[in-house]
């Protein structure tokens, strides 16, 4: 004898996606998701990776009354950039940084990094200066592991000054204003 099929039967998991800003993700952060007239608190923990995956087991049985699981994947919204710095990625590092015809500055960062936030302070204040003559650049190592290996990034913050499309000056760790400033004043002298 033939039943008539029952979706509610099915176990399989949902998939979700939940957005957060990069300080969301550094810092950790909760979240609200609705699903069939009830509201789940979802934990964010601090450092979650964009494409992470977050697995609320066997949560159907409250929203549905069935067994299953909810997935969440992690997205991570590119936060608008101080004036002046330009968040870059793997995708276009070459367009960029490579192929510019003015000197780039790149600010090698990542997640949970409390030095990078203090040369973003100062990388902030040299784009306002130097706009114009020298272009300043931003890469998050987490989210951008080619780059990050390419350039053979071992710890944040770094920064790397590209001319012609070859790194000609680098500086590691949260720096004296002083020493970027230096820096980027022989990056522009030299021909």
């Amino acid at each position: 004898m033939n039943r008539p099929f029952d979706q509610s039967q099915i176990s399989g998991p949902v998939s979700y996606q939940i957005t957060v800003t990069a300080e969301e993700a550094r810092l950790g952060t909760k979240k609200i998701l609705s699903r069939k007239d009830t509201r789940l608190e979802v934990s964010i923990p601090a450092g979650a990776r964009a494409g992470s995956t977050i697995k609320l087991a066997n949560v159907l049985q409250v929203t549905d009354g069935r067994p299953g699981d909810i997935l969440i994947e992690i997205k991570v919204k590119e936060e608008e950039m101080a004036a002046g710095i330009i968040e870059i990625n793997d995708g276009n590092f070459e367009d960029e940084v490579l192929k510019c015809s003015s000197p780039v500055m790149v600010d090698f960062w990542g997640f949970g990094c409390a030095p990078c936030d203090i040369i973003a302070l100062i990388t902030e204040r040299l784009a306002r200066e130097y706009a114009g003559r020298l272009k300043f650049c931003k890469l998050n190592v987490d989210l951008n592991p080619q780059t990050a290996s390419r350039y053979q990034i071992m710890s944040v913050p770094q920064i790397l000054y590209f001319k012609c499309g070859k790194v000609i000056e680098q500086s590691v760790g949260a720096v004296p204003e002083s020493v970027l400033r230096s820096k980027s004043e022989s990056v522009l002298g030299q021909q």
